[in-house]
Formats: C-alpha cells, structure tokens, sequence
C-alpha cells in the first residue's frame, strides 16, 4: 500500500517525536530517554515510546491509575501495573542480540506468547507449560498485524492529510489572488486616471472654444464702438489741441467752426444694439464635487466567500433601537462582518427577527405572543429590520443571522404610547400676558416641565424665571436684572440636573447657574473668557443621566461638559464648516443613547456626536426645501424618535 504520508513529508515535515528508536552511528540505539541507561525490560507506552520498566514505575505518582509519557505527555491508564504495557519485543530483541555477541550464547529460535519474550533452546524447557512457537513464524504473524494497524492508521490519517494540503494550497492561492486583484485595481484606476485626463483636457478645450467665442464678439463689438467713436474722438482731440497749442488768432479762426462740429456730436444719437456688452466674462466650472465622491466612494467592490459571522454583526444605534410609538412601523439596520470584522458586501444570510413582550417583571413570557419582523436584503451586506408593537411596556427584539444571535441580540425595546397630535385642534390652557408684573412674561425664550408638570419658563426680557402651576397659576419666580449671583442678563435656556435642580444659561453675563426649584441660588459656572470652563454668549444646555452638564458654549463655537459638581471635564467642536466644526451653535439634545445632537446655526445643519465627543455625522443643508434648514435653533426629539427642529429662518418646524 502507498504510503499517503509521503506527499505529507515531501512538503518538509519529518515527525521524529513518534520514533522510540532512533538512529546513531548506523546501530538502533538501545537507550533509555529517562535514565540514559541501556533498557532493562523495555516496556511499550500505547503512545509508542519506550522506557525501562523500573522508569515506568517511577513514573507512576503514588495511588495513581496512569502514567504519563514525559516525551509526548500522553496519559495512559493502568489496569494490572506497569505490567499492562507489553515488553518491546523489537528493542528486547536487540538486547537479547547484543547480549548473546556479548556470551557467544545460542541464538534465539523461539517465541514465549504469553511472556511475549524470544528464547534459545535451553530456555524452551523454562516455557514448557506456554505457547511457544518458532521465532519466525511469531514475528509473521506481528508483520501482519502492523500491516494492518499500519493500513487503518493511514486511512484514518488520510482526510487530515488531505485537509492540510488543500490548506495549504489555498494558501497559495490567496497570494496569487491577491496579486490578480491588485493587478486588475491598479489597471482599472490607471484606466480612470486616463479618463479623468481626458476629461481635463475636453474642459480645458471647452474653455477655451468658450474664450475664442466670447473674445471674437467683444473685439466685434469693440470695432463697432471704436468706429462710432471715431469722428467723436477726432473732434475732440482738434478741441483740446487748439485749446493747448492754438494762438489767439487760431483760436479765433478755427473755434466757430470747432464748437459747431461739438454741438453736433453732443447730440449725436448712437446705435444702442452696440453699447449694450453682447457677452459678459461669466465662465464657471461646476465640479459636482460632492456626486463625484458618493459615486467614487461606492465605485468598485471586493468580494470573497468569507463567511458572516453572527457575532460580529450588529444594528446600527439609532432612537428606533431603544424606543417605539406603539402601531408604528419602525425600521433598523442590520449590518453584517465576517469573522475578521471587515463589512459584508453581499446579502443572502437568513436573517430573522422576532418581538415578543415582556411581563410585568420586565421578564420574559412564553405565554405572550411573538411576532416576527420584516426583513429585508438589501443585498448589500445590511438588512432592513421593521417591526412594530401593539401594546406598551418593555419588549424583546431577538435577532439571528444564520440561525445564531447577533451582537448584542436580544435588545430591549420600549413601546410607548405617544399622543395623537392630528385630535390637537384648539388649546387647553393659556396664561401670561405682555409685561414685567408677576405673571406676566416679555420674549420668553424657553420651557420645560417637570415630572410633576410643573411649568418652569424663562421670562428672557424680564430677566428671571418664572415658575407656574399645571393650570397657569403662579408659584413664584426667581432673579432679576443685574451680574450679581442669582441676577440674569437675558436668561435663554433652561434643563433640569438628576435632583431637579434648575440649570440656566444666562447669556449675556456669560456663565451658567443652578437653582432649586424654589429659586435658590446653588452655583455658577463660568465667565466671560475663551478658556476651558468661560463662556460668550452660552445658549442650549443638557443633561445626561449621569448628571454631566453639557453647555452649549455658542461665541466661543464649542460644547463644554462639566461634572455634576461644575467641573470642566471635556469640550469639543472649533469654529468652521468642516465636518465637527461648528458656526456658531444654539440647541442641544441627548438621544436615548447619548448621542449629542447640535443645532448648527450659521452653517443650517444638524451635528451629531458621542457622548465623548466624538463626531459621527451630519445631516442638513441650506435652502428652503424639505430636509433643508436655514439657522436652525431649538432641538429636541419625541418619544418616538423623531428629532423635532425649529427651522428659523424657514419659519417652520422639520
């Protein structure tokens, strides 16, 4: 039988550790590895390694069924001592060899079966009572055996092998795809270099057609103008030069003349068609900069047979992932890697999703009906998820690709049951009028409420605060004109700390302070200055859960946060437009997950960011389109996740 272990060892891999006899000087060493003495009684270790017998007993621990092999740590169980391992009969031989070259005794003829040990002639009397055959005809019968063992052994062995060679195959295959791929990038990019060239260079020959065309008109009607000019010209220049140059007598004999050719000109009525530019200089090179890098962005794709890897597939954080209006449709993005976390670029995973309400222990119920979600492939490495709840209270959304949960999977979802703004039709309570008395309110610039509806209102041209009742009534309000601690100079912005305290951005006076509910004064936070922890002009204000005060610091283009305690932790943002800069910000909101949503001012967008500040992205542009703003202010989001702006300049809500 062909050995398949050849191609195995043909690669360059030669097992020596499974060899118990190996070759020194041409003679098989007769060594034991523990003692390093010659064998006496060679025992075999079903690992296939041999030692003496008293090694194997020293090997054995006290009270212990097992030996371990010190070569290849192989445990071996023992069933009848150390005795349960055979005596080599291949190294034994050798021995009995070199012992009868060392006796000059007869040579060994015979084979004890029960002993498993050759003999000599005078030593078959000793085995009387065994089996005993002839020496040859015994080792037969064992060639036959490992013949077969061998056989079953290589079979066995063969799928591995097989396996290791296709491995490594593809290995090889992976380079020369690699190098193929590279190849065919480099080749399509210097193709689209080309392209591009050859595109720079149509514009730079359409310029200049439009240059050749626009110049050959004006030098047209530069011709005509200069013609119609030129008796005018002419004319005047006789004038000015009798002026400058002519005697009296020249003067008076060329000026009636003069001055009549003048009066004819001042009156002389000119083509219109002529004075009027029949071209102007306007040539604009439209680059359609932001087109041109979505469709670069999206412009050629790798793909392999990588396998998605469940686990390291996730759903994009958005509102819809922790919140629900209950009836409505909701939709999340699945987003698939393979096992190296590099994004799938092709769909066909089976991909599942399944909604199922949690009982009044926030536990799962079994009982409960479990709806599935919709899912859909978008064939390009995400899928779209929607579900939808039908009654309130915590939910369950268990997500699988492949049949195995995804990060993160199950999410727990909250259906909220959110009011029907299209019943609003007329309102149910208004209160204050114009006026600087108790009650009354000039430009209030922002409102809130508490968990007990409580209606907290800054009263911006009267400089204080203002708090009311649920039904409008007045409970008291707090601060006045002034610079003084517990004094506005026009208070904009209001939010709540985790105790209920009231946080105001007093705008003017460049700082932040708190108060109780009550109106007393806690602390103030910062001043006029550029430095971490000062203000100009500080507007929208929030608070996380963890009672981190993020200020929207507007003159000085940043958000600073600050501990519970007004401790300057952390600022970002910088003046600019780039994406993460700001133009002078205003409103600020933290979605369920601690994104930080930043009303961009002057440059009419939306910026959103970690809760470290990170920037992650934008949306928003200027203009007066739906999805477009124009110096949008105030921001908040509704309980189901839709994020409500104050469209300024565009006088509408988006």
């Amino acid at each position: 039988m062909e050995n398949i272990l050849d191609s195995y060892r043909i690669d360059g891999y030669q097992n020596t550790n499974g060899l118990t006899i190996t070759m020194a000087n041409g003679e098989v060493s007769l060594i034991c590895n523990i003692c390093k003495k010659r064998f006496n009684t060679p025992r075999l270790l079903p690992c296939l390694h041999t030692f003496c017998h008293k090694c194997v007993e020293e090997l054995k621990s006290i009270n212990s069924n097992s030996v371990v092999c010190p070569l290849c740590q192989k445990e071996a169980r023992l069933i009848n001592g150390t005795t349960t391992f055979p005596i080599n009969f291949v190294v034994n031989n050798l021995l009995n060899v070199k012992a009868l070259k060392d006796t000059k005794r007869e040579p060994f003829r015979y084979y004890c079966q029960e002993c498993q040990e050759q003999l000599c002639r005078e030593c078959v009397e000793q085995h009387r009572t065994h089996t005993t055959t002839l020496l040859d005809e015994a080792a037969t019968q064992t060639k036959r055996s490992i013949i077969q063992a061998l056989k079953k052994a290589q079979i066995n062995s063969k799928p591995v092998v097989n396996s290791l060679l296709t491995v490594k195959s593809t290995m090889k295959d992976v380079d020369k795809s690699v190098t193929h791929v590279n190849n065919a990038i480099k080749k399509t990019f210097d193709r689209l270099i080309e392209l591009l060239q050859l595109r720079a260079r149509e514009l730079f020959n359409e310029v200049d057609l439009i240059r050749t065309s626009k110049i050959k008109l004006l030098q047209r009607q530069q011709q005509q103008i200069e013609t119609s000019l030129e008796t005018t010209i002419t004319g005047c220049t006789l004038a000015e030069h009798v002026l400058k140059e002519g005697s009296s007598v020249e003067i008076l004999n060329l000026g009636p003349h003069i001055i009549n050719r003048l009066e004819e000109l001042a009156i002389q009525k000119y083509n219109k068609a002529i004075l009027q530019p029949q071209e102007d200089s306007h040539i604009e090179f439209t680059n359609e900069d932001d087109l041109f890098q979505q469709s670069l962005n999206r412009f050629g794709r790798i793909s392999n047979n990588a396998k998605t890897c469940p686990g390291a597939s996730s759903i994009i954080e958005c509102p819809a992932l922790h919140y629900c209006p209950t009836g409505k449709r909701m939709a999340l993005t699945l987003v698939t890697r393979d096992s190296v976390n590099t994004l799938r670029r092709t769909g066909g995973d089976k991909v599942q999703g399944t909604l199922r309400r949690l009982d009044s222990n926030n536990k799962r119920n079994d009982s409960t009906k479990e709806s599935k979600a919709e899912i859909t492939d978008n064939r390009d490495g995400t899928y779209t998820i929607v579900y939808s709840t039908w009654n309130s209270g915590p939910h369950l959304l268990n997500v699988t690709v492949n049949g195995a949960p995804i990060a993160g999977s199950p999410v727990k979802i909250k259906s909220i049951t959110t009011r029907n703004f299209q019943a609003i039709s007329e309102a149910k309570l208004s209160f204050c009028q114009r006026g600087d008395s108790w009650g009354q309110l000039q430009r209030p610039h922002d409102i809130i409420c508490d968990h007990e509806n409580t209606i907290i209102v800054a009263d911006t041209g009267n400089d204080r605060v203002q708090i009311f009742q649920p039904d409008g009534q007045l409970l008291h309000s707090f601060g006045s004109s002034g610079s003084n601690l517990g004094q506005f100079n026009s208070p904009y912005c209001l939010t709540l700390d985790v105790d209920g305290n009231v946080i105001v951005s007093d705008t003017n006076n460049h700082r932040v302070q708190i108060f109780t509910r009550k109106g007393a004064f806690i602390k103030s936070i910062g001043n006029n200055g550029v430095e971490p922890g000062e203000f100009h002009h500080p507007h929208g204000i929030a608070v996380d859960k963890d009672g981190k005060i993020f200020v929207v610091d507007s003159g000085n283009y940043r958000i600073q946060v600050f501990s519970p305690d007004g401790e300057h932790l952390y600022h970002f943002g910088g003046k600019g437009d780039n994406p993460g800069q700001l133009g002078f910000p205003w409103g600020i909101v933290l979605d369920h997950s601690g994104n930080i949503l930043i009303t961009d001012y002057k440059n009419h967008r939306i910026q959103v960011f970690d809760r470290n500040g990170k920037y992650r992205y934008l949306f928003g542009s200027r203009g007066n389109d739906a999805g477009r703003l124009n110096n949008p202010t105030g921001i908040t989001i509704a309980p189901g996740g839709q994020i409500m702006v104050a469209d300024r300049s565009n006088h509408a809500v988006q």
